[in-house]
């Protein structure tokens, strides 16, 4: 950890400093700190980044009229408070500023468009632990729609620790329900009171094009207790249709010895109950390349021969990263299809994206994480239903917060996210993926879903905030019907059968009018120039890596390969990176010789642990003797020193994510250009306090090049 001095932007009481009631000393903020829209000043207090085990005791808990602070367009939006409530102010999902005012016991927000929203509750005076904050919590706003099941604020809670009625009103995607084969009474009893609620809110609601199965997994196992799973699954089968008989396998025995000792009996007892149940796995922890021995041990034992769908989880095989998961799901599906397997239905089965991330809240990466996945996953033939998000409810598992609903019943983005997901996509199923173009398809990720009268198209980037896509369209009135992300509804017009779609980090839906038809218009960007041969390579800082990132040459900037060091956890899977000394510092890309040049394609790495991106940085290029810069990039981090008691984080981050720029400009003619970078993030965290909080960052700033694209066109 740095030892520099510890320094941050927090929040204050709104009212009070209205009044003029209290006196703020002015101190400069860190450059890379976000101070908050509402006030330019520093908080009084100074909370220690990190986790706040402790809350404050005039701790104020919002207390909203409907379940898990769900509310719909048209609602008031209403908490009761506590008289400790000062002020109020409440942030979007960019973390801008969307109210603010006094609080008194009771409050009313204004009314707000659907999305997800974070209400910070403030105090009179401030403290050195928590500073002005004490209390706070999130809350979304739905739109209405007939599909989904509004359910009363007494909706039940399941005794297994999930949620059914979030998972019901979202459709997210199925939970996977844990059996002890040890103890089948024990699992019946608490089964036979949730897998109603799942029936009532998620199955029997329905969806004509998407089915919805319920799948149940023997966590530890079944070896020695196939009395027990028979018990079990003959009480359960007509109400589960899949079975799964071992979390991760991998961990304690051999690819061979799982199908041997425990796969085969397991199969045999399910299908003598009823042969129309399903049996899934093997559930391994991932499918990146160190667990391909372990795989190819499975198959060659004919573990395919005893199951119904290719189970798996995901961890470490997304991260944020579309070339990640697509290289994943690429393989799998070359090994499946190896052993006959291509047409196998396949199941991910345990899965979760971060929210508060030990200590530093960072919304952004459970929603962009999410729904990337969920864009691949459904191109590889993986929906929502067969992708379980995990976990449902903060549990007090702190070792691994990837809960989409907190302790509070509020909920983080990607439950609201998913809701928006399956509104959009009821009714339909993946039609075909759309082609960018060659390059700009690491860049874009679209699907087009359709059913009886519906057709929707899907578009997100996998990390550039300002993409945009070209639209060739038939038929309509002239314009285009779009959503966000979180619901909100617009259009955009369509001239001479041509649109242009502003395309996010995000998702945005198009949704066809009858008759309605569109197709993306493939960017023709032409080659590479930086692939072209003597092309090389130089920075002006150290250039020394790593002992993680041992043996990462600079020339893995211009390689033609979107290098990510999960794919296998050693140096040559590893993007080029860089360990800063101070700033500025550059990165040269000289080609052989002076071309045209008019578009330039940055990746950076997906912020996270020691991967990480740039906040401010020139692009130039060498005229003569001189450094012209054709465009500067200035990415706010939006972090500020915040306490949110539901969460126990002391550090907010709302940074969009940002890790890859595009560059169009006017023509120049040169042989090179560089990157001068003026401030990165920390690895995976915004800045020092967001690496102070635990935001899995590095200990000084550090960002990645993965490749550094030049082209003509």
């Amino acid at each position: 950890m740095s030892s520099t001095r510890r320094d941050f932007v927090g929040t204050m009481a709104v009212a009070a400093v209205a009044a003029g009631t209290v006196s703020i000393p002015r101190r400069r903020a860190r450059a890379a700190a976000w101070v908050p829209s509402h006030h330019p000043l520093p908080a009084v207090g100074k909370p220690k980044p990190g986790w706040s085990w402790k809350l404050p005791p005039n701790l104020v808990r919002p207390v909203a009229p409907v379940r898990n602070n769900i509310f719909y367009v048209g609602e008031h939006l209403v908490f009761k408070l506590g008289p400790a409530a000062a002020a109020y102010a409440v942030r979007n999902y960019d973390g801008d500023l969307v109210d603010q005012g006094s609080a008194g016991a009771v409050i009313t927000l204004k009314a707000l468009p659907p999305g997800w929203y974070k209400l910070y509750i403030y105090g009179r005076q401030a403290t050195k632990q928590w500073g002005d904050i004490v209390g706070g919590t999130m809350f979304v706003v739905f739109r209405n729609n007939p599909h989904f099941p509004k359910p009363g604020k007494n909706a039940p809670y399941a005794s297994d620790g999930s949620d059914p009625v979030v998972r019901g009103i979202t459709a997210m995607g199925p939970t996977r329900f844990q059996a002890d084969a040890a103890n089948p009474d024990a699992t019946i009893k608490i089964y036979d009171q949730t897998i109603p609620l799942y029936e009532k809110y998620y199955v029997h609601p329905g969806d004509p094009m998407r089915a919805r199965p319920l799948e149940m997994s023997f966590g530890n196992g079944t070896k020695g207790h196939l009395a027990g799973v028979k018990k079990i699954v003959e009480h359960f089968q007509d109400r589960v249709q899949y079975w799964e008989p071992r979390n991760e396998p991998n961990g304690g025995a051999t690819g061979a010895g799982f199908v041997q000792d425990e796969l085969i009996d397991f199969y045999r007892t399910v299908k003598k109950v009823n042969p129309t149940l399903k049996v899934i796995g093997p559930g391994t922890v991932a499918i990146d390349p160190s667990l391909y021995p372990w795989l190819e041990d499975f198959f060659k034992a004919g573990g395919g021969k005893y199951i119904d769908a290719f189970s798996f989880h995901a961890y470490n095989c997304c991260n944020g990263d579309l070339w990640l998961e697509r290289k994943s799901l690429t393989n799998l599906m070359a090994m499946l299809k190896k052993y006959g397997l291509e047409n196998i239905e396949k199941w991910q089965t345990e899965q979760g994206f971060f929210a508060a991330v030990y200590g530093a809240y960072h919304p952004h990466l459970q929603g962009r994480w999410t729904m990337l996945q969920m864009m691949v996953y459904e191109q590889f033939g993986i929906p929502k239903e067969h992708n379980d998000l995990w976990y449902d409810l903060s549990h007090g598992f702190w070792d691994f917060p990837t809960w989409w609903e907190n302790g509070d019943h509020s909920l983080n983005p990607a439950a609201p996210l998913m809701r928006v997901w399956s509104e959009e996509l009821f009714g339909t199923q993946f039609s075909r993926a759309f082609d960018f173009g060659s390059y700009a398809n690491e860049i874009y990720v679209g699907s087009l879903f359709q059913g009886p009268g519906k057709s929707v198209a899907a578009f997100m980037t996998a990390g550039d905030t300002r993409g945009k896509v070209h639209l060739q369209v038939l038929g309509g009135n002239g314009k285009l019907r779009v959503v966000s992300a979180f619901g909100v509804e617009s259009e955009i017009p369509v001239v001479g059968q041509k649109a242009v779609l502003a395309v996010p980090e995000m998702p945005v839906y198009v949704q066809l009018t009858p008759g309605q038809t569109l197709d993306v218009i493939p960017y023709q960007w032409g080659l590479d120039l930086a692939l072209a041969a003597g092309t090389s390579a130089a920075a002006s800082a150290t250039g020394v890596e790593t002992a993680l990132h041992a043996s990462v040459g600079i020339q893995k900037i211009y390689d033609n390969h979107l290098e990510n060091w999960y794919w296998s956890f050693q140096g040559p899977s590893a993007p080029w990176s860089e360990n800063i000394g101070k700033f500025p510092i550059w990165v040269r890309l000289k080609l052989p010789q002076v071309v045209k040049m008019r578009r330039v394609i940055l990746f950076c790495a997906p912020p996270w642990q020691s991967q990480g991106t740039l906040l401010d940085f020139e692009l130039q290029y060498l005229k003569g003797s001189r450094w012209v810069t054709l465009k500067r990039v200035r990415e706010n981090p939006k972090t500020i020193g915040v306490f949110t008691p539901t969460v126990r984080c002391m550090v907010d981050v709302f940074f969009s994510d940002r890790w890859i720029f595009q560059s169009d400009f006017s023509p120049v003619f040169t042989d090179e250009i560089r990157v001068l970078v003026h401030q990165s993030t920390w690895g995976g965290s915004t800045c020092e306090l967001d690496h102070q909080a635990g935001g899995q960052g590095w200990s000084e700033p550090h960002f990645c090049i993965r490749e550094l694209r030049v082209f003509a066109e």
